[in-house]
């Protein structure tokens, strides 16, 4: 199950990479990845803004400005292919003795 997540995270950070270069060509500037924040805004922007008060409210402002937002800044196509990564090497088949 992991090897099949870990394949799917590679995959969309691999459409992430075509989005992000195809963005960069369409802007006549340099390349550059866009951030985790930036892709959930452009794929449905009420859930972003409905988020921060919910974290702030329910859990801690704390989590809102020391955690969920510095993972915002991230660039998104290689925290994808990080994680995907990380399941791929947790899902590998152990070795019988």
């Amino acid at each position: 199950m992991a090897r099949i997540l870990a394949l799917v995270l590679f995959i969309t950070g691999l459409v992430r990479v075509w989005f992000d270069w195809r963005d960069t060509i369409s802007q006549a500037d340099p390349f550059r990845f866009a951030d985790i924040g930036t892709v959930w805004a452009s794929i449905h922007f009420g859930s972003l803004q409905v988020a921060q008060p919910a974290i702030e409210r329910y859990i801690g402002p704390w989590l809102w400005e020391d955690v969920v937002f510095r993972i915002l800044l991230l660039p998104a196509a290689p925290t994808l292919f990080v994680l995907a990564a990380v399941f791929w090497f947790f899902g590998r088949r152990k070795k019988k003795s």
